[in-house]
């Protein structure tokens, strides 16, 4: 299974749509490596997945449960301090995912002045340094970000082996400001992007005869062109957990303070007592899609009650559109698979659980 460790909840961020970190005690690790290892060694082959705030804060706290626990490594950060990380330890990541919005004018705006040139130059530092691992560019959506322009900037830079993107929760909350005047327009706006992304995909398949890995794109894709259903693909409370720095076990990364999220803690049980404990609920389970999405957000799922109003219906509506234009795409896909273009086996993406949500 896959763990999320929550190394600190501080942050030297301060991005318009998170606020830098959580203020929620404790903000930093209580228990011992030890305690960490005992409650994993059941697990025959435990992912752990670096998070925070800003786990590389803490790198020292890293290095030492590098060291020490049999695992496969991941790290999601905001990439500004990947360049303290030794050649010995990026050896052992199978993913990091870096945290970029796009081009250097959204992601400055949205996660501050610098952030950009910092982020590209550190990407480039950890594949001179021999990573060579799988490297994630993770976008953030705001509402009034061009999806299409961003996602193709990023393709264009070539350092990124995949690139995913997740609709920011700041433009449905309720309680965010004003922001959320206008979303209904803009997600018709969102919807018309995503249909020329993929539009744009198909056509880089057929020229170049290689797959782009846009990971929305391929995790769906792939449930299509299987027939298999999907339960919630980003593994919340399924087989992916988060360990609070108390100890407390969350179903999920985002939802560390909820208590619906909490299933469980490293003191007590094992990990297969934490599985089945917090599930998606309607309207997810009656939906037409859901054996293709899965129910997208378990966090959104179960906290509707803070969305603006016609919030959730909006953000289905994305999920929607997407899953009917890769749809629409199949036919164009499966031809170029018959042909000897591109590999079924090409959209067979993530191997293992690795913080790509998939739906965004």
């Amino acid at each position: 299974m896959q763990y999320f460790v929550v190394l600190t909840k501080d942050c030297n961020l301060l991005c318009k749509y998170c606020g830098g970190g959580s203020d929620t005690p404790p903000k930093e690790i209580q228990y011992s490596i030890a305690d960490l290892k005992s409650f994993l060694a059941s697990d025959s082959s435990p992912a752990i997945e670096f998070y925070g705030g800003e786990p590389l804060l803490r790198y020292d706290r890293m290095k030492a449960i590098l060291e020490t626990i049999p695992a496969t490594y991941m790290i999601q950060t905001n990439g500004l301090f990947l360049d303290r990380v030794e050649p010995r330890f990026l050896a052992k990541f199978h993913t990091i995912l870096v945290s970029i919005d796009g081009t250097q004018e959204v992601t400055n705006r949205e996660r501050g002045t610098g952030v950009y040139e910092r982020v590209i130059r550190n990407s480039r530092l950890v594949r001179e340094r021999g990573f060579t691992g799988d490297l994630v560019a993770r976008m953030t959506v705001e509402q009034g970000t061009d999806v299409y322009g961003n996602v193709r900037h990023l393709v264009g830079t070539r350092l990124y082996d995949h690139i995913h993107w997740q609709l920011s929760f700041s433009m449905f909350w309720k309680s965010w400001d004003d922001r959320s005047t206008g979303v209904a327009r803009w997600i018709a706006q969102y919807n018309s992007d995503v249909s020329r992304l993929v539009d744009w995909w198909l056509s880089e398949m057929r020229s170049s005869r290689h797959v782009p890995g846009i990971v929305p794109f391929l995790g769906i894709t792939n449930g299509l062109l299987s027939g298999k259903g999907t339960t919630l693909r980003c593994g919340s409370g399924i087989d992916s957990f988060t360990v609070m720095p108390d100890g407390r076990i969350s179903a999920c990364p985002v939802a560390v303070d909820f208590d619906f999220s909490m299933v469980g803690s490293i003191f007590e049980g094992d990990p297969d007592s934490l599985c089945g404990k917090a599930t998606i609920g309607e309207p997810c389970l009656s939906c037409g899609i859901y054996h293709i999405c899965g129910g997208r957000c378990l966090f959104v799922n179960k906290s509707q009650w803070m969305l603006i109003d016609e919030g959730y219906p909006l953000i289905c509506t994305t999920v929607k559109h997407l899953v009917e234009a890769l749809r629409r795409a199949l036919p164009s896909v499966k031809a170029l698979i018959a042909e000897g273009s591109i590999r079924a086996s090409d959209f067979d993406y993530p191997a293992l659980s690795n913080g790509c949500e998939i739906i965004p």
